[in-house]
């Protein structure tokens, strides 16, 4: 243990549940009633999903109102919400902290982003599970990447400064390290393959200390891919993604070419949509590889109906700071 808290109150009503023989308890005042009804469940969820990663290692999980916003501590958080949707995202994000740093012992105070930052990457996908169904729990996803351009296209700072150093630690410490894990998952490695992965990590660094150097090897490592390049991107610069469609030709041999740019300093892989005059479409997924040779690729398809339109990113997943040049035709 790293730490340790209590909490009192003459008039605290207690709600239990479990889950895996762990006991999941809730305290709050009456005046709390409406919001903290469901409390003792929302603590069984979120341990349960962070559990996916790394199994939840204490015999007991309390989540008490208290006079903070959000604080935790092995075994025990504080928790503050005027919402159920407020609360459960509080709860699931303090929770989450006993994997980071209680587990796995991470510097927060040198490197926010190994444990604010996947703990709201977590978040984020609990919220989803929890609400889904609802616009909120349907979107709740996206929202790192909605905040991109307002917090990263001017000003930014790596996320590899010390946190005193930090002029927008919300967006270097919490949402964009949430962002950089999303996109390892979904677009980088694939699901399958970054949940081992990680998995990997917390089991290598649990009750240990891991800096950013050991969790670059550890899923290099696990997953068998080099990695160098989206940890200089995403963890030690500011580099910003331009992915570009910037012409289409079709020869007399009939061979199409898609020519594409990578227009800023931020390489990622690709998602090309391709659209034919016939009416049909395909959609062709491009490996980071393709820009070893620089900043421009020419994807050629031979024997097909004339090409309409092609189009990067369509599923906008990605945060190109130029969506105007992602299409061909303008």
């Amino acid at each position: 243990m790293r730490d340790f808290a209590w909490a009192t109150a003459p008039n605290y009503l207690w709600d239990a549940s479990s889950w895996s023989g762990i006991l999941m308890q809730a305290f709050y005042p009456p005046s709390q009633l409406d919001t903290w009804q469901d409390a003792a469940d929302m603590t069984r969820h979120s341990v349960m999903l962070h559990s996916r990663w790394f199994h939840y290692p204490y015999p007991s999980a309390v989540s008490a109102q208290g006079p903070v916003g959000g604080m935790e501590y092995p075994m025990m958080t504080f928790d503050d919400a005027d919402s159920q949707k407020e609360l459960y995202y509080t709860i699931a994000h303090e929770q989450g902290h006993e994997w980071y740093p209680m587990i796995v012992g991470s510097n927060e105070r040198l490197y926010p982003w190994m444990d604010e930052g996947f703990n709201t990457f977590i978040d984020l996908g609990n919220v989803a599970r929890y609400f889904k169904g609802t616009a909120y729990g349907d979107t709740i996803e996206a929202h790192p990447l909605h905040l991109y351009p307002d917090h990263a296209v001017t000003g930014e700072q790596p996320l590899g400064l010390r946190p005193v150093e930090q002029h927008d630690l919300f967006w270097t410490g919490y949402q964009k390290p949430a962002l950089m894990m999303q996109l390892l998952r979904y677009e980088v490695l694939g699901v399958e393959r970054f949940d081992a992965a990680f998995r990997q990590y917390l089991a290598a660094w649990a009750f240990r200390h891991p800096s950013p150097a050991d969790f670059f090897r550890s899923m290099r490592d696990a997953s068998g891919m080099d990695l160098d390049w989206f940890w200089r991107e995403w963890v030690l610069t500011t580099t910003q993604l331009d992915q570009a469609v910037e012409t289409v030709v079709r020869g007399t041999d009939g061979v199409t070419e898609v020519r594409l740019g990578s227009l800023g300093s931020m390489v990622m892989p690709a998602e090309l949509k391709l659209t034919f005059a016939d009416g049909t479409s395909e959609t062709v997924r491009l490996p980071v590889e393709m820009w070893n040779l620089g900043p421009t690729f020419t994807y050629r398809l031979r024997g097909r109906p004339a090409l309409t339109s092609a189009e990067l990113d369509p599923r906008h997943v990605l945060p190109d700071v130029d969506r105007a040049n992602n299409r061909y035709p303008r």
